[in-house]
């Protein structure tokens, strides 16, 4: 591996006035120089948390984080430092009064760099995001996705050494949502940016990222969110199991209790069309669904969303799809074996028996 970008260790953080028990517990990160990580994960689950943490906005309470090779935190400037080497996009980005251009050139302005500079960086910017001569545009009256492609030109334009951004195509259309992710490609392979990005596109992530760090309830976990559930653990002293949604059962060996989160390898779960003639599924974790998306990663291997009472995806072989006539929209059966399911986390020592 070359020079690490980010090094984090030993990472917590709440924030002091929620109300509810969230806390971002990272244990380890690293992120190379000029490589691209996403951050995936549901709502709730710390994406934005660890995007504010990357940018030093906020503070951890514990643990360190190194850019390139520095702790931030080390210095009396407050981090000042390196918040100018990582710069964050947020979701709902806030472009001020005035023209396009003036926005756009903001940043370079407060690091008073000269105007013969930071005008072909202002047009060079625009161009990326495919606003060519919009400069003198007020941007008033912009439309969502156009005020995300300024604000991400006002990131580019500082060419920061390290581009965090969260949700940045979420506001685009699929056509001009890909023209970005080039753009956040070749700002991390030519210019040398180390990109950050979060997303709730798993296909988006798996495009676009050398690597993938899925999040869920603070913490990091091995597997995409859509395979991660939560809830009150029972035992009957010989298997657990959750229900995350009532009547949707989620079985797995041992004696567990309290608030436990589980995750499903993808490629632990096997479907089989509903009604069909063929072998059905027996024993616990066997839910019904329909067949809700298909993308293919490879030439042999599909990813399939099914959507039920849960939520699930599954990595198959496009041969088994293809013998099980499986396809978009089918009515299938899906089921995996109880000791494919991993609880991440900490387990409370309480035990709730079945009543």
């Amino acid at each position: 591996m070359g020079r690490l970008a980010y090094r984090l260790r030993d990472i917590g953080y709440a924030y002091p006035t929620a109300r509810s028990p969230f806390a971002l517990e990272i244990g380890s990160l690293d992120v190379p120089e000029g490589g691209i990580l996403a951050i995936v994960g549901p709502n709730g689950a710390g994406k934005t948390t660890l995007l504010a943490l990357l940018a030093f906005l906020v503070r951890p309470l514990r643990g360190r984080i190194d850019l390139f090779g520095r702790d931030a935190w080390a210095a009396d400037d407050g981090g000042a430092l390196a918040r100018r080497d990582a710069v964050l996009l947020a979701h709902h980005p806030y472009l001020f009064k005035g023209t396009i251009a003036d926005n756009v050139a903001f940043g370079l302005k407060l690091r008073k760099l000269p105007e013969a500079e930071a005008r072909p960086r202002v047009a060079e910017a625009l161009a990326l995001v495919e606003l060519d001569g919009w400069g003198g545009k007020s941007v008033s009256g912009l439309s969502a996705g156009e005020v995300q492609r300024v604000a991400i030109a006002r990131a580019l334009a500082l060419h920061p050494r390290a581009l965090l951004l969260d949700e940045p195509t979420a506001n685009l259309d699929a056509a001009l949502g890909l023209r970005t992710e080039a753009v956040l490609s070749e700002a991390g392979r030519a210019w040398g940016t180390t990109v950050v990005f979060s997303t709730h596109n798993f296909s988006q992530a798996s495009r676009l990222a050398d690597d993938i760090l899925y999040l869920s309830d603070g913490k990091r976990v091995e597997f995409s969110h859509e395979n991660c559930f939560s809830g009150m653990a029972s035992t009957d002293g010989r298997v657990s199991w959750i229900e995350p949604r009532p009547g949707a059962r989620i079985v797995f060996p041992g004696q567990t209790g309290g608030h436990v989160t589980c995750v499903i390898d993808p490629a632990a779960i096997r479907l089989f069309p509903a009604g069909g003639a063929g072998t059905s599924p027996c024993g616990p974790n066997i839910f019904a669904g329909r067949v809700s998306r298909m993308e293919t990663t490879d030439t042999a291997t599909a990813l399939v969303r099914v959507a039920g009472d849960l939520v699930f995806r599954a990595s198959l072989p496009i041969a088994e799809l293809e013998r099980g006539r499986v396809s978009l929209s089918t009515k299938v059966l899906l089921t995996f074996e109880p000791g494919s399911v991993r609880i991440v986390g900490e387990r409370p020592a309480e035990v709730r028996q079945p009543s």
